[in-house]
């Protein structure tokens, strides 16, 4: 017969105490605004220090400012390099260490194949996939010599369901999804990668999107659970990945996406 009592003391823990980020230093890039904002906030409050990084360096700062002691903001542009180095030596002097990067930035210029330039083409993969490359490179650099740490990249169901209109952002998300295996591949055991692929969620541009209400109807009713997510419903999916919750995952991509992917 089994009997709780019989399970083997390992097997017996507090599970709440796998989500706690105390002690921890977390990177969020793109904190300013958006999923970026939602994340910073979820971090904070399960114990993390936060450093809120941003192009946005005003909107950095309210977050910051609003999350209070626990965190600090600096602003970073995610293609340059040494923009990046900045962020790193910034944390470190700070803090003397992290062990969470979240690469969050994105953007997207919505044209068919036809009417988008080349230099729009770029413009996205320079933030959406390059910049996701230089984060990784600059900031996973000090997770792997301290041997452990969590890489968190923002992906995007368009990586897998896409439409007109996306070639740019698709092609690029897709890519960060590959990328995230890499990463995974090269720096196992010690630090995990993994992706975050949302659906649709009520960010501010969301938002501002929805005011169309035939395109918003069409794409809330491709969502099994016939609605788009509110930012929240996305920072547990964080919170996991960041946290011991998650240590027997990397390479892995977690959709939270309404049932949009199936």
């Amino acid at each position: 017969m089994f009997c709780v009592a019989n399970i083997e003391s390992e097997w017996r823990f507090d599970p709440s105490s796998l989500y706690s980020l105390s002690d921890e230093v977390a990177i969020v890039t793109g904190a300013a605004s958006g999923l970026g904002r939602a994340i910073a906030y979820g971090l904070a409050e399960c114990g993390a220090s936060v450093v809120v990084a941003d192009i946005d360096s005003d909107g950095a700062d309210d977050v910051a400012d609003l999350i209070g002691d626990s965190a600090v903001s600096k602003r970073v542009d995610v293609t340059k390099p040494e923009s990046v180095e900045s962020l790193r030596e910034f944390t470190l002097d700070r803090y003397g260490d992290y062990s969470i990067v979240f690469n969050i930035p994105g953007t997207n210029v919505r044209k068919s194949v036809f009417e988008l330039s080349l230099e729009d083409w770029n413009r996205v993969l320079e933030v959406n996939l390059t910049g996701m490359f230089v984060c990784a490179k600059v900031l996973g650099r000090h997770l792997v010599d301290r041997e452990d740490g969590s890489v968190i990249n923002m992906a995007s169901g368009r990586a897998s369901n896409t439409g007109p209109e996306q070639s740019a952002y698709s092609a690029s998300k897709a890519g960060v999804v590959q990328l995230t295996k890499v990463l995974a591949a090269e720096w196992a055991p010690d630090v995990r990668v993994n992706a975050m692929s949302p659906g649709y969620t009520k960010t501010r541009l969301v938002r501002e999107a929805m005011e169309d209400e035939e395109w918003y109807e069409e794409m809330r009713k491709q969502h099994l659970l016939g609605r788009f997510a509110e930012p929240r419903e996305i920072v547990g999916g964080a919170v996991f990945l960041a946290s011991e919750a998650s240590t027997y995952a990397t390479g892995s991509v977690l959709t939270i996406d309404g049932g949009w992917s199936a």
